[in-house]
């Protein structure tokens, strides 16, 4: 039996300044992924919904900053273990290299 299930990610977060510098509105949409047995069936993109500025309603602006910084957090994981095995192998070639010469 086919099983099937539709996920909800963040697809776009939009932030619109004014000219003094300060925020004049957000936007959020999303990305809704219709799966069956885990293959990908549709990939839709929400209407954008407004997000809470202040004393605005909308989507709440700490599930946007928790969502931004997750993902952020990951990445920064993810380049960090780039780096340190981009590193030990420069050290790996720096040894072979002393022990050429």
């Amino acid at each position: 039996m086919a099983q099937f299930r539709e996920v909800r990610t963040p697809y776009e977060f939009l932030v619109r300044w004014n000219n003094d510098g300060t925020i004049s509105g957000a936007h959020i949409a999303f990305l809704d992924t219709l799966y069956k047995n885990n293959e990908i069936l549709s990939q839709t993109p929400s209407d954008v919904e407004s997000v809470e500025m202040a004393m605005q309603e909308g989507f709440p602006l700490a599930d946007v900053l928790s969502i931004t910084l997750i993902d952020a957090l990951k990445e920064t994981e993810h380049l960090r273990l780039l780096l340190d095995n981009a590193s030990a192998e420069t050290e790996r070639l720096r040894l072979l290299l002393d022990n050429v010469e």
